[in-house]
């Protein structure tokens, strides 16, 4: 950082290298750590930062801190900065809509890489000389070129931040000029910055600058004149706004700017080799007469009558003639939604008779946070027309006033032929300006948008210009007019018995004029308390109106990708019904259940084609429930539990699943955690039989021709589903994904039920087996007698032996 406050100090010094100045460095503004987010063609992902920049600043330095987390991805970090309005990026050179200017993209950009073979962390400055006063925005996110989709589990933790700083260099010592004042300067002044508040909007604002001359050398002054900001010596000969004189030389030494704005500053830079003084002068040169007679014959009639009549007030006349046209608008119920009238004495209307040929008609309208994050609508319709001269204005209200010709359509007729006659060698032009903050230069309009259109009678010719994110401030729409010969191109005199009609509607609107297209729904976005408007694009189109269809994906793609989504969730029909014909009810109902809402959340979950049959959030939630609900079941299914303790832990996998769904349904590695479990316990069930049968469990015989197959169908599916899928192939791979799933649940489900583990040998069941067991050991014991009767004297009988037997079992039972 110090290096960088050496460079700004040493250009300084290079520009005074006697008179010293007083610049001052500070930290200004702070900016804590902000997530980025990657743009993925959608401005809603941007990250929007404003900073306030103070008046006299020579240079100000953004710092800029991006950090990312550890093993991440190349990664390019984009950061536009723009003054006055929110920056319009587009970084993947994406067109805009038909009529909106282009000349508008933001210019000043950093672009940085993070992460891969980059470091992690890096320090950016951005420099900026004579920034204009007032609010900058940023626009910061990422750009990752990977679009392969994959679950969370896999997806690599990585996250960038960035943190902003705004320092300034400013000057305490400009000299303040006054109208109709001289100032003197120092003495040996090399470097001087001058500045002088506009309070009136005039038709002429000079500065002139006389030398004073002390030896028989030749003195050089550069001077160099900007609005609103320093001007910038480093880059004086690309700049208009600038003069070099000479002390020998006769010629004036002045510069000069035309319609300076009210509450303006503007800046006077010199740099001189001797003294010199600097006089401001407000100029109101107007030969135009208050009042519009076209007759010569009735004008001189006036002025013999009536001396001095024509003339009289003429500066407050040329000050009210250079008063810009002043609007008020109407805002609408919605955000951004704005409309302008123009607000004359007579009415409030849009219509306006270009009458005047040598000046332009000055429009005046406002763009504030009302309004600066949607898109400025700007529409003409013009024709040529009779000039009413019955109105003293140039508004006109009604139609009669703008059709003229309807009064007496009998005397129209013949004096519309007969004029027209004379415009037929007459090509008549006008032209419209589009300029912010500034009223001069009007004529080639390089800082501004240029619109052209040919008047013709009873024709009506139009043109539309759309700009993104106005600056905020005021804005001015120049309109004037200009005749041709239509043989040589030549200019002419316009006729004055014709003139233009202009209606001129100034309106602001959301996104790309309320209206994002087929392919796009507009939003509106709260980036760090900054309000914005933007398109999201579907169906691979792009750009600021989704207008861009480069990637735009074929109406027959977006049918076979539903069709293909919906139709594969069919394959699950094989093990409902071989679920229901091996007895598995419960199972068959759960994959009917997962089919169900499989399908109709992919009907619904489209961008074209789409099919609800209730909201969005309800399907995709039964559709990961029923997902994760046969995972569960089928693993159960294939254990070796009695049948009652496989229901019981199966709703515990059914609850635990909705409580994933509920809580995080996107939450992979939970729903790993509960299948891990299950697996657990069905391996378990297998691994007590092999213990206690002593033989392999399952057999060879069922795990190579069912549970195998079964198996890398399954592994095929989830590696499909992990590392496979891109936005570009999702719908072929995602079905094949719903297929390899169906299939393998085939090969899983056991033939019949199988209760080796957890028999239940209690109740009945004990009492069957113990009488079973007595009845065994009877038989042993009365053969054993009959063999030994001979040498006893009191033999068990019978009946004897049949009580002891039922008082055995019924001192079990007790």
């Amino acid at each position: 950082m110090c290096h960088y406050r050496f460079f700004v100090l040493f250009t300084v010094l290079a520009l005074k290298s006697v008179e010293c100045m007083f610049v001052y460095y500070q930290n200004y503004e702070f900016f804590s750590t902000i997530k980025l987010n990657d743009y993925n063609g959608y401005y809603g992902n941007v990250k929007i930062l404003k900073y306030s920049m103070p008046n006299d600043v020579l240079s100000a330095i953004w710092r800029l801190q991006l950090v990312s987390s550890e093993s991440c991805p190349s990664t390019d970090v984009y950061f536009y900065l723009e003054h006055s309005a929110y920056p319009v990026i587009s970084p993947h050179n994406r067109t805009f809509p038909y009529y909106f200017n282009q000349g508008r993209l933001t210019k000043t950009m950093v672009k940085k890489s993070l992460g891969g073979s980059n470091p992690n962390k890096q320090d950016v400055y951005l420099n900026i000389s004579s920034p204009s006063a007032g609010n900058w925005f940023s626009a910061a996110f990422t750009d990752s070129q990977d679009r392969k989709i994959k679950p969370e589990i896999l997806k690599s933790n990585c996250t960038y931040f960035l943190t902003s700083s705004l320092n300034i260099w400013q000057i305490n010592d400009t000299v303040v000029l006054y109208p109709n004042t001289t100032t003197q300067s120092r003495e040996h002044s090399d470097f001087k910055i001058y500045k002088f508040m506009s309070t009136t909007t005039g038709p002429y604002l000079s500065f002139n600058i006389k030398l004073k001359q002390s030896n028989s050398s030749v003195c050089t002054v550069k001077s160099l004149l900007k609005q609103s900001a320093f001007p910038d010596m480093k880059n004086f000969k690309n700049n208009d706004d600038h003069v070099i004189c000479q002390s020998n030389s006769s010629k004036q030494c002045s510069l000069s700017t035309d319609y300076p704005l009210a509450n303006s500053w503007y800046y006077l830079g010199i740099t001189s080799e001797c003294n010199y003084s600097v006089e401001v002068a407000l100029s109101n040169n107007c030969v135009e007469s208050p009042f519009f007679i076209s007759n010569k014959t009735l004008s001189t009639i006036m002025e013999s009558t009536f001396p001095g009549l024509l003339k009289q007030k003429k500066d407050e006349f040329c000050r009210k003639l250079f008063q810009p046209i002043e609007t008020f608008r109407f805002i609408g119920p919605t955000y951004f939604s704005v409309k302008y009238y123009f607000n004359s004495n007579h009415n409030r209307s849009n219509a306006l008779l270009i009458r005047n040929e040598k000046k332009p008609y000055f429009i005046e309208f406002l763009v504030d946070q009302a309004n600066n994050g949607g898109t400025l609508n700007f529409y003409l319709v013009n024709n040529l027309i009779n000039d009413p001269n019955l109105y003293e204005s140039d508004f006109l209200v009604n139609k009669a006033s703008i059709f003229p010709s309807e009064k007496n359509p009998k005397n129209s007729t013949h004096s519309s032929k007969s004029k027209t006659s004379n415009l037929a060698e007459i090509k008549v032009m006008l032209y419209a300006c589009l300029l912010f903050n500034s009223m001069s230069k009007y004529k080639n309009c390089p800082d501004g948008f240029l619109l052209s259109t040919q008047s013709f009678t009873n024709i009506f010719s139009n043109f539309q210009l759309n700009v993104a994110y106005p600056f905020m401030g005021k804005w001015y729409l120049a309109v004037w007019k200009e005749c041709f010969n239509i043989n040589t191109n030549e200019s002419v005199t316009c006729p004055t018995d014709f003139v233009p009609h202009a209606l001129i509607q100034i309106s602001s609107d959301q996104c790309a004029n309320d209206y994002c297209g087929e392919y796009g729904t507009c939003y509106i976005i709260n980036s760090q308390l900054n309000l914005v408007s933007a398109c999201k694009c579907s169906g691979g189109y792009e750009g600021y109106g989704c207008t861009d269809g480069r990637n735009a994906i074929p109406a027959r793609i977006y049918l076979a990708s539903v069709l293909f989504l919906t139709t594969s969730n069919l394959v699950f029909l094989l093990p409902i019904c071989l679920a229901i014909y091996r007895k598995w009810y419960i199972e068959s109902l759960i994959y009917f259940y997962n089919m169900f809402f499989s399908t109709f959340y992919h009907a619904c979950d489209q961008e074209f084609y789409s099919f609800c049959i209730f909201n969005y959030d309800g399907l995709q939630l039964a559709d990961f429930i029923s997902s994760y609900s046969s995972f569960i079941i089928t693993v159960l299914a294939m254990s070796s539990f009695e049948r009652q303790w496989k229901v019981f832990t199966f709703f515990v996998g059914l609850l635990a699943c909705i409580s994933i769904g509920l809580y995080d349904r996107f939450s992979y590695s939970t729903f790993v955690v509960f299948l891990c479990i299950a697996i657990s316990f069905t391996i378990f069930t297998w691994i007590k039989i092999c213990i206690s049968k002593r033989k392999l469990y399952p057999e060879r015989r069922q795990l190579i021709r069912y549970y195998l197959p079964g198996f890398i169908l399954a592994l095929t599916g989830l590696l499909i589903y992990s590392f496979l899928q891109t936005k570009s192939n999702y719908w072929i791979l995602h079905s094949i994904w719903h297929m390899c799933m169906a299939s393998s649940i085939v090969f899983f489900l056991p033939k019949e039920e199988t209760q080796h583990f957890g028999t239940d040998l209690s109740g009945e069941n004990l009492k069957v087996a113990l009488i079973l067991d007595h009845i065994t050991t009877t038989t042993a014991t009365s053969s054993s007698l009959s063999d030994s009767s001979e040498t006893s004297n009191s033999p068990p009988t019978s009946k004897s032996l049949i009580h002891a037997n039922v008082t055995e079992i019924s001192l079990l039972e007790a």
